[in-house]
């Protein structure tokens, strides 16, 4: 089970990062929350990811992926090379990438022409690339969550998990498989001070169905985190719908779980996200019904 790491501890490890790496350690500069990762700016456009010690081989094939797509001129982001990475530091596992630089969010235009770019690439034969478990780390986040829950929704997202990825393998076994990202949301992509955009966090870069990716914006227009507008552009961009699949509904309902297991793996000690957990779980328990959720959280 991954562990999240504390932001008190956090700090000391990107601390020490930093004093390794002979730069200011007085203030790194934390980026997101804190769950089962960390991740820190650093002086000298640097970025350190720091996770569980158990994450250790996962830290390293996302140092072998960025070396690997940096061979293959694909924008993402790209670890450190000066350094044998990961290092283990206090007991966390820290990866270092280069910063890009005054980073802003990718257009989804921007999004769906990298993942065109993506699912186009062969095969890497030079590291081992896992095949796609899209129960990935799911039944971990349920069970951290699960004190904050009641004993009925426990059991309903148990066996809503267990129903959706029944379902995917039947879906599955017909859909071609390519590189995909694993996670193609929408901070997953940004756009530098050069104009140049690259994907980020490749922790679940993965062997799968191009859908596993597309699903995403599908779903993040559904929920009106991406307008009618942004969504065309999206698929202008990458040149097809993934709503047109037969298995769309399996798809977006899968990736709404998979947003609500991390939101609730978070709330023994982040209270204050129990209302919209709340309201996420009320609407897996309605599939057909308009949703509302809160973005960012």
């Amino acid at each position: 089970m991954a562990v999240a790491i504390d932001r008190e501890t956090a700090y000391g490890v990107a601390q020490e990062v930093a004093a390794r790496l002979g730069v200011d350690q007085s203030e790194p500069e934390l980026l997101g929350p804190v769950a089962d990762n960390a991740v820190f700016r650093l002086p000298g456009r640097m970025v350190a990811r720091i996770s569980g010690a158990a994450a250790y081989e996962r830290a390293l094939r996302e140092v072998q992926t960025g070396r690997w797509l940096a061979g293959q001129g694909m924008p993402a982001v790209r670890p450190l090379e000066s350094t044998e990475l990961p290092w283990l530091v206090d007991g966390y596992v820290v990866t270092i990438w280069h910063e890009v630089l005054d980073a802003a969010m990718a257009s989804t235009a921007e999004l769906a022409m990298l993942l065109r770019q993506l699912h186009s690439l062969p095969v890497p034969t030079d590291f081992e690339i896992p095949r796609l478990d899209p129960s990935a780390r799911l039944r971990d986040h349920l069970a951290a969550g699960a004190p904050a829950l009641s004993e009925d929704d426990r059991e309903f997202l148990s066996r809503r998990l267990d129903e959706l990825l029944q379902d995917y393998e039947a879906l599955a076994a017909d859909l071609s498989t390519v590189v995909i990202h694993g996670d193609a949301n929408r901070k997953n992509a940004i756009r530098g001070s050069d104009g140049s955009v690259v994907l980020l966090d490749l922790e679940r870069f993965s062997l799968g169905p191009r859908e596993w990716d597309l699903v995403v914006p599908a779903v993040y227009q559904r929920l009106g985190w991406y307008d009618d507008a942004e969504y065309a552009a999206f698929v202008d961009g990458y040149g097809w719908d993934v709503r047109t699949s037969p298995g769309f509904g399996t798809l977006a309902a899968l990736r709404e779980l998979r947003m609500t297991l991390w939101l609730i793996s978070r709330l023994p000690r982040e209270p204050r996200l129990t209302p919209e957990a709340d309201n996420r779980i009320a609407s897996l328990r309605a599939p057909d019904a308009p949703r509302s959720w809160t973005p960012g959280t």
